[in-house]
């Protein structure tokens, strides 16, 4: 195995680990904590606020979770050796990006609440 073949695995795997997160965001699973979910003073001040932030940022991360894999598989799809600097730093952007926009969206929403 290719070290670009080990880095594009474990990027597939951190996709799917923000999917499994992003879950019971979404289905409204988890209570106000300090440790996991969307976690502000504004979110933890209301349990309405907490529910309906984290339910929208837990759809954002099970949809970056699907660009990493799909993005991460297509750039197994197109490896070359020499390309394994490129790649890697194209899987950091897939994720880095993504969770920036997530962030970005979920102040935006929390405006709005």
């Amino acid at each position: 195995m290719y070290d670009y073949e080990i880095i594009i695995l474990a990027f597939i795997l951190i996709g799917i680990l923000e999917i499994i997160l992003g879950i019971p965001l979404l289905l409204k699973k988890v209570k106000p904590n300090w440790l996991y979910g969307f976690r502000l003073p504004k979110t933890l001040s209301s349990d309405e606020i907490w529910y309906k932030s984290n339910k929208y940022v837990g759809r954002d991360l099970i949809v970056v979770g699907i660009i990493v894999i799909l993005g991460s598989l297509f750039l197994l799809i197109f490896k070359t050796d020499s390309l394994a600097i490129g790649i890697s730093l194209l899987s950091i952007l897939l994720i880095i990006l993504p969770i920036i926009v997530i962030l970005i969206r979920g102040f935006n929403y929390l405006k709005e609440l």
